[in-house]
């Protein structure tokens, strides 16, 4: 199991240069399916009000909520610098007004406001879990709506062959396509091998109220969904 310092310098040294190419390389790296994924999260939220986007990246997720309920207000939160210069300048582009973007790591953000949906995308693996669950149960309405999506390391033999076999084939490719990324698409499998963040997010929520949390299996073991209730 990864030690947070471990955690933070990942996210240091894989996404400081990348935020210019992210949403490219996202789509193409997950062959498209990070779209059905995001689809299968926009799926569980019900027509909300106010919804915290922690680990908000480029916004992808985020914007998909803000133009799926324009009427909500959408905050997104991230820790790189870069990444939010980038989904503010898609933010103006595509005139979508109902997001704000904050500078902060997912962990430590708090607000005052209440949110009726906290969702969280790619972020499990890199963070302090209990810490992150305890301020967002913090933060969410009664019988809010917690999602947390991320990669997952299979359990099934054959798709660990898979899992393996992917990223030795994508490793060369995207280092030369993307050489800025070429760092974390050789760390990224050892990272993803290591995290135990379904366990340690469901034990978290259990231990801060949430009630029924399920875990959502996706395309072939390679990613999860657990949604979670806030007490009422």
């Amino acid at each position: 199991m990864a030690s947070l310092e471990e955690k933070r310098q990942w996210i240091d040294k894989f996404f400081s240069r990348t935020g210019p190419t992210y949403d490219e390389v996202v789509h193409r790296f997950t062959l498209g399916i990070d779209r059905l994924w995001k689809k299968r999260i926009l799926a569980q939220i019900a027509p909300p009000q106010r919804v915290l986007d922690l680990a908000c990246g480029t916004g992808i997720l985020t914007f998909s909520i803000a133009r799926k309920y324009p009427e909500s207000r959408v905050i997104g939160v991230d820790i790189t610098k870069g990444y939010l210069s980038v989904a503010r300048i898609k933010a103006e582009e595509m005139g979508v007004g109902n997001v704000e973007f904050i500078h902060s790591p997912a962990e430590e953000y708090l607000s005052d406001a209440r949110f009726d949906t906290i969702t969280t995308s790619y972020l499990p693996k890199y963070a302090d879990l209990p810490l992150l669950i305890r301020n967002c149960r913090r933060m969410i309405v009664p019988e809010g709506r917690l999602l947390m999506h991320d990669f997952t390391y299979p359990s099934a033999p054959t798709l660990q062959k898979i899992f393996a076999l992917y990223f030795k084939m994508a490793q060369p490719i995207g280092g030369w396509w993307y050489p800025e990324w070429k760092e974390v698409l050789r760390e990224l499998p050892e990272v993803i091998r290591r995290t135990n963040w379904i366990s340690e997010a469901t034990e978290a929520m259990k231990k801060e109220g949430f009630c029924d949390i399920q875990v959502e299996s996706l395309t072939m073991q390679g990613a999860a969904i657990i949604s979670a209730k806030a007490p009422s």
